[in-house]
C-alpha cells in the first residue's frame, strides 16, 4: 500500500520533471511488458515488437492523465495500454489488406485468397473484441466489480434494459451527475430518482448494469455495445 502510494505521488512529480518522467518509464518497462503480454497472450520483447512502443507511448499518456483523488496509477496505466493496444489493432487491420487475383485463369487462386481473408477478419474481429473484454474487466475492478456480478445482475427482460439505457443517456448527458459518478465511483441514487422520476428499489436493482453502461458508454467499446 505504502509502495502504491509513494509510486503515485512520484508520478506526480513526473508530470513537471522530465528526467523523473523517463528514469519512471524505464523502471516501469517490464511492468509494460507483462501487461502487454497479458492483453494480447504472447510473449513480446523490446526491439522487436511494435506493441511494446504502443505500451511506453501509452505509458507516458498515463502519467499525463493520472489523478491521484482517483486511485491508483497503475490500474490507469493498464487501462491506458489496453486502449492504445486496441486503437493500434484497428488500424492495423485497416492497413493489412490481401490481394485478390481477378484473372479468370486464377479463379481458384482468387477462392483460397478470399477464404485467407475473411479468416483473417474473423481472427482479427476475436482478437479485438478478446481486448475490450480484457480492458472492460480492468475499469470493472476500479468500480470494486467484476464480470461475473454483471452478469449476475443483468436484466432479464428487454423492456427493463430499454428503461436502464435510458436512465444512463441522461446521465452522460448530465455534466454534474458524471463528474459525481466519476469522482466517488458510485450511483447517486437519490439524485436520478428525483430528476428522472424512477422508483429508488428500481435504480438499486440496476445498479451493477447502469455502471457497467455508464463504463461503456464513455469508453471505447465498440463490441461490447451490441451485447449490453
Amino acid at each position: 500500500m505504502e509502495k502504491d502510494k509513494s509510486l503515485n505521488e512520484t508520478v506526480l512529480t513526473a508530470k513537471e520533471n522530465i528526467y523523473i518522467r523517463n528514469a519512471l518509464i524505464e523502471q516501469y518497462m517490464p511492468f509494460i511488458a507483462s501487461t502487454i503480454q497479458a492483453k494480447i497472450g504472447r510473449y513480446v520483447e523490446y526491439g522487436i515488437d511494435e506493441e511494446l512502443s504502443i505500451g511506453l507511448l501509452a505509458f507516458n499518456e498515463a502519467i499525463d492523465k493520472y489523478d491521484i483523488e482517483k486511485g491508483s496509477f497503475l490500474s490507469l496505466a493498464k487501462i491506458v495500454i489496453g486502449r492504445r493496444l486496441i486503437d493500434y489493432q484497428r488500424k492495423n487491420n485497416k492497413v493489412k489488406e490481401m490481394v485478390l487475383y481477378n484473372d479468370d485463369t486464377n479463379n481458384e487462386m482468387e477462392i483460397v485468397n478470399k477464404k485467407s481473408i475473411d479468416l483473417f477478419n474473423v481472427n482479427s474481429e476475436n482478437e479485438l473484441r478478446r481486448l475490450e473484454i480484457n480492458e472492460f474487466k480492468e475499469e470493472l475492478f476500479t468500480w470494486g466489480l467484476d464480470f461475473a456480478k454483471l452478469v449476475k445482475h443483468s436484466p432479464k427482460h428487454k423492456r427493463t434494459r430499454r428503461l436502464y439505457k435510458k436512465i444512463v443517456s441522461e446521465i452522460v448527458r448530465d455534466t454534474q451527475l458524471m463528474n459525481y459518478i466519476h469522482n466517488n465511483k458510485r450511483l447517486p441514487i437519490k439524485t436520478i430518482e428525483d430528476k428522472m422520476k424512477v422508483h429508488r428499489k428500481k435504480i438499486e436493482r440496476g445498479r451493477i448494469y447502469i455502471i457497467a453502461l455508464i463504463i461503456i458508454e464513455i469508453g471505447d467499446y465498440k463490441y461490447l455495445k451490441e451485447y449490453l
